[in-house]
């Protein structure tokens, strides 16, 4: 049988042509997913046997693209999760089709925030590029023009901070907001830290960071006595439950932990400290990560001018 489904639940596709036997599983798929990928294959190899190029659809530039390029990404749990999301908007849609497709998505999900959108567009985007500039499968890239997003970051006074802090119901999650907004440090790599990752006035990060580099993060003295205690003794759930209840006591409900490392930055930013350092400080993989808090502080553009001959 051509279409079988496997023991752990996932569809394979066996298809015999030529004296060899092609096998394709993907825990993705339905049994009507398996089904078109067989129809395209043997279609393909109909076309190749007559001489013709074959038909290439968007599933083929998504699948090979998953193949090739997303093992390498820091977020391809992620990336793969947002795939999934498009998949009905390119069922048996052809390559050439992707900027249609891109204009069905948007008028499709009307409503939604637009980062949520654009997720589908950046991966439509990024096939379509490598489809014409790795692959030899379009004669040229389509345009995908993304929508518009607002800058979704909130930057907190040193009053609201310890408010927040203050609020957690959960003492070690007050430290734990304290420690995120003078540091920066990611909430995940936050909760992994240990006493023995401070040593001489800095926190030493891991190589399992975002960055995966070494990165050394200074001390305030407002904690380096919380540093000293870590681990706090707060699970990731708790630390959700405390936070969230915090975020309601104080009527800050829009804010998310990560705008704690946005608050660290535009600390730093609005007390003269050089992108570049502060680029060093939050370990941003590139300065134009760092670039976005330049607004905070446009006195350094006032500087130069000053320096001009």
């Amino acid at each position: 049988m051509p279409i079988t489904k496997r023991a752990n639940g996932h569809y394979q596709v066996t298809v015999g042509h030529g004296g060899r036997t092609h096998r394709k599983t993907s825990r993705h798929w339905s049994f009507k997913d398996a089904k078109e990928y067989e129809r395209r294959y043997i279609s393909a190899l109909k076309d190749i046997a007559a001489g013709r190029e074959p038909e290439r659809v968007i599933a083929d530039a998504v699948e090979r693209w998953l193949t090739d390029h997303v093992p390498r990404l820091r977020s391809a749990t992620k990336t793969k999760a947002h795939v999934r999301a498009l998949l009905p908007y390119i069922a048996g849609r052809k390559l050439g089709e992707i900027a249609q497709v891109w204009a069905e998505v948007k008028a499709a999900e009307i409503g939604k925030a637009p980062a949520t959108v654009n997720h589908k567009g950046r991966i439509l985007r990024q096939i379509s590029r490598m489809a014409w500039r790795e692959w030899g499968w379009l004669e040229r890239p389509a345009a995908i023009g993304l929508l518009p997003e607002k800058p979704r970051e909130t930057f907190l006074t040193l009053d609201q901070v310890e408010a927040l802090a203050r609020a957690c119901p959960n003492a070690a999650v007050g430290d734990y907001v304290r420690l995120a907004a003078y540091t920066g440090i990611r909430r995940g790599h936050l909760l992994r830290l240990t006493a023995h990752d401070v040593r001489g006035g800095f926190i030493h990060l891991d190589r399992t960071s975002k960055t995966r580099t070494l990165q050394l993060v200074p001390l305030h003295p407002k904690v380096a006595g919380i540093a000293a205690r870590l681990p706090l003794g707060a699970s990731d759930d708790q630390v959700r439950d405390s936070w969230a209840k915090a975020r309601e006591a104080c009527g800050l409900q829009h804010v998310r932990w990560h705008d704690l490392r946005h608050t660290c930055a535009s600390w730093l930013v609005q007390a003269g400290v050089p992108l570049h350092t502060v680029s060093e400080v939050l370990g941003h993989s590139s300065m134009a990560m760092t670039r976005r808090y330049a607004h905070l502080s446009p006195e350094h553009l006032s500087d130069a001018i000053r320096k001009m001959a």
